[in-house]
Parts: structure tokens; sequence; C-alpha cells
């Protein structure tokens, strides 16, 4: 059965839907890196200390590099949609569907190069 495209209201839902998102991301990343400072300026009053405060400092830096990952990615999104070639597979260039991206917005692979483990390149 054809996948039915994407109607002006689903681009408009996808494209709110993105933007609270970012939002929220960014929200995340400044507590993030309110919280790094915090710790980085605390003091290390013993050896524990100052393993637990590197521990959190990693734990910290991955989370903040997932969410502007994320967020670069949802940004590089929000540009194209509606755009021409939006909803096209980035790796093989098929159709990503209609379900698939209003599910999962930030997507730029088919749901068949998704399960590949396809590298479009992003």
């Amino acid at each position: 059965m054809p996948t039915k495209e994407l109607s002006t209201e689903d681009l408009r839902d996808i494209a709110e839907r993105l933007t609270a998102e970012a939002d929220a991301l960014r929200v995340e990343l400044a507590a993030a890196e309110a919280q790094m400072s915090a710790l980085s300026a605390d003091c290390d009053l013993d050896a524990g200390d100052a393993s637990a405060k590197a521990t959190a400092l990693e734990s910290l830096r991955t989370d903040t590099e997932r969410a502007r990952t994320l967020l670069d990615r949802i940004l590089t999104t929000l540009s194209r949609v509606g755009a021409p070639g939006f909803g096209r597979c980035t790796a093989c260039g098929g159709e990503i569907g209609r379900d698939r991206l209003l599910a999962v917005p930030h997507t730029d692979l088919c749901i068949a190069c998704a399960r590949t483990g396809a590298d479009a390149g992003t």
C-alpha cells in the first residue's frame, strides 16, 4: 500500500515538535554547563571527592555531547521541513514514510536503511 504523503498539517506538527525538542535540549545543555562549572569550581577534599567529581564530569560531558549532537540534527531537520527532498532517505533516496516521520521527525533514514545500519553520512 502506498504511503500517504505528508500534509501541511503534518509538516506544521513536525516543525512544532522539533522546535519544542530543540528548546528543551537548549535548556538541558545550559543546565549541564552550569553543573559542570559548579563541579569544576568545587574543591576536592580527598581522593574520593576527586574521583566522584571526575566521574560526574565525564557523565555530564557524555550527556552534553549527546544533547548537542541531537540538537544539531534537529536544527538541520528543521531547516529542511517542507523543502524538496524532505522525507527522502539520505542513504538510498527512497521515501522515509509518513508514519516514521511523524514518529521520529528528525530521522534521515528509511526503516529499511535504519534496520541495516546504513550510514547516511550525517
